[in-house]
């Protein structure tokens, strides 16, 4: 089974993230800070915020390569994501009060993911399923171990991370569905190939973010040349 495969794989990655994982060790070890913390809200937004815009041109990818039942798939799903982009609004509102200064704008490693995912859509809408099953099945696996490393050990109350919390419910429900629906939608074996080459480059671009997230501090206070 296609989703199966693509399951334990996410599985491995997630074995290892706790240990190897820039976010999660500095989570752990109690010193990723406010500031970062904001960071990684400001681009998550964006993240969150793209993913309807997403799965309408996937949509309408898929309707126009006459693949009808994968395009009702990614209208089911624009439903449940509309508008959650304004939780990481809501939290970083909670968080303004003890934040000195982040910035605005979009950090490089998420323009890559952003644009990444993009072109994997317009490549094959198929693949999309690989890298949706990825972003919700990681959520669930590690998202509410982080919450708590956040709040028990850098001061982050679990309040103003609704954005993760929220998603980590909801996508409870999602994961079974999505295995479901990748083997109920992807009917040539030849697909896995490539679809496991997805997740690969989705924990790489995942991996890339985390590392600028940890940095965003250090290289913001470091001398102009």
């Amino acid at each position: 089974m296609i989703a199966l495969s693509l399951r334990d794989q996410i599985d491995v990655y997630a074995s290892t993230l706790k240990t190897g994982n820039a976010l999660f060790r500095r989570a752990s070890e109690g010193t990723l800070g406010v500031e970062e913390v904001a960071f990684y809200l400001t681009n998550i937004r964006e993240l969150v915020k793209t993913t309807p815009r997403q799965l309408t041109v996937a949509r309408r990818h898929a309707k126009r390569l006459g693949n009808d039942a994968l395009a009702a798939h990614f209208h089911h799903k624009l439903g449940e994501e509309v508008g959650h982009d304004r939780w990481a609004d809501e939290d970083l509102e909670t968080l303004r009060p003890r934040v000195r200064a982040v910035s605005p704008d979009v950090c490089a490693s998420m323009r890559e993911l952003i644009a990444w995912i993009d072109a994997t859509i317009e490549e094959d809408p198929v693949l999309h399923l690989a890298y949706m099953l990825f972003s919700e099945y990681l959520i669930v696996l590690l998202g509410p171990a982080w919450l708590e490393l956040l709040e028990a050990r850098c001061g982050i109350p679990r309040s103003s991370m609704t954005v993760i919390d929220k998603h980590a419910e909801l996508d409870r429900d999602h994961v079974d569905e999505a295995m479901d629906e990748i083997d109920r939608l992807v009917d040539d074996p030849a697909k896995l190939r490539r679809m496991r080459e997805v997740v690969a480059d989705a924990t790489a671009h995942f991996e890339r973010f985390c590392t600028e997230v940890c940095d965003s501090e250090r290289r913001r206070h470091a001398p102009a040349a």
